[in-house]
């Protein structure tokens, strides 16, 4: 059931390859998340972190799509995946294209993602991120007989959700430098690098 599925993204991972990235990229390990943050599609890790036994050199970056959310569309799913390659072709070429512990996306992850088949436009948490595929790159997947069914099953977390406590999380700047940060606690703090105290901007509930 679920390796058809992962077979399935390994074949139109291959497929994108070939397509927009001159078959360079090195193929990851593909896997399905059953436990993600919330409204995350997809991941791919910026480092390798999968090793064969016996070979120190056969190492593999990860790439994760969300179970949640493999009730979308085909064509949602290969954006999903299109956007991730995105991200491991990034990493292998030194293109930082990511900050804030690889959540905001800037400019060059634009610039790269829209260079090979994707429109994306600003979400002003996670950047350049909110992805959908460009109309000529529908039309080529529509040419690789994909199996649909191999996306029947979508993992429903409903029954599991447990509802934890919200925490006030504090956003603190300095006013010079604009460095950032977030707390749970209320801070009294002084930005080394500026000696500026930190201001306090936003105060809201999270999870």
């Amino acid at each position: 059931m679920i390796q058809k599925t992962i077979a399935e993204l390994n074949k139109i991972f291959k497929l994108l390859n070939k397509e927009y990235f001159e078959d360079k990229l090195v193929e990851p390990i593909i896997l399905i998340q059953t436990k993600s943050k919330k409204h995350t599609l997809g991941t791919c890790s910026t480092n390798p972190i999968w090793e064969k036994k016996n070979d120190e050199k056969d190492k593999r970056y990860e790439i994760t799509l969300s179970g949640a959310y493999l009730n979308r569309t085909l064509e949602e799913i290969v954006a999903t995946l299109l956007h991730e390659c995105i991200h491991l072709y990034c990493s292998l070429n030194k293109i930082k294209d990511t900050s804030n512990n690889c959540v905001y996306h800037n400019k060059k992850s634009k610039e790269e993602a829209s260079n090979r088949g994707l429109i994306i436009e600003k979400d002003k948490t996670i950047g350049w991120s909110l992805t959908k595929l460009a109309e000529p790159t529908i039309k080529i997947i529509a040419t690789w007989k994909i199996d649909n069914t191999a996306f029947d099953y979508w993992r429903n977390s409903k029954e599991f959700k447990v509802e934890k406590p919200k925490t006030i999380l504090n956003k603190y700047k300095c006013p010079q430098c604009e460095t950032k940060i977030t707390s749970s606690k209320a801070l009294n703090i002084i930005c080394g690098d500026c000696n500026t105290k930190f201001e306090l901007v936003e105060e809201k509930k999270g999870e």
